[in-house]
């Protein structure tokens, strides 16, 4: 089992091929909606799907959620976010996953550091982008609350769905 879910496989070094350098918020857009072309975005409506979405969760790598070429409607922030820092660590950025909570929900979004200073990308959203700044508990992001940063789900002991129940 690999130590960290971003890890740059030969397919996630290929799948940033001819993205400009320096990377730019533009680039990120870019990165994306690269994702978003390749993802099948699968609904989550019946108790199948939410038992498999359970089963899956905070446990796959990128590179594996790359091949797998699916993430759940609703429940994917997370595969997202690692998915997207690992392409970004493929261009050498350096990134964070962040785990933020408010009442009764948790979301995953990134934060990456750009030539100018850090950003705030929620790629869960194609129509969110990236914005300046950091999530620290006295500058939360929108109305959602930190509750921890790291290098990804695996790093914040986020391995399975049942690890839900650390974030207060």
């Amino acid at each position: 089992m690999p130590n960290s879910q971003i890890e740059t496989t030969l397919q996630i070094k290929a799948f940033v091929e001819g993205i400009s350098l320096p990377v730019t918020k533009e680039s990120l857009i870019e990165i994306r909606n690269r994702m978003y072309s390749v993802l099948e975005i699968k609904p989550c409506d019946d108790e199948a799907s939410s038992e498999h979405e359970k089963s899956i969760r905070w446990k796959r790598t990128a590179g594996q959620i790359l091949e797998d070429g699916y993430v759940y409607e609703g429940k994917a922030c997370t595969d997202q976010v690692v998915l997207f820092i690992a392409l970004c660590h493929a261009l050498r950025l350096e990134t964070r996953f962040v785990k933020i909570k408010k009442t009764g929900m948790v979301h995953s979004v990134s934060e990456i550091k750009l030539d100018d200073g850090w950003y705030i990308f929620d790629v869960s959203n194609i129509n969110n982008i990236p914005i300046k700044g950091e999530i620290t508990a006295e500058t939360p992001y929108r109305d959602w609350q930190l509750w921890k940063k790291g290098r990804d789900a695996w790093d914040l002991g986020l391995t399975e769905f049942d690890t839900i129940k650390k974030i207060q």
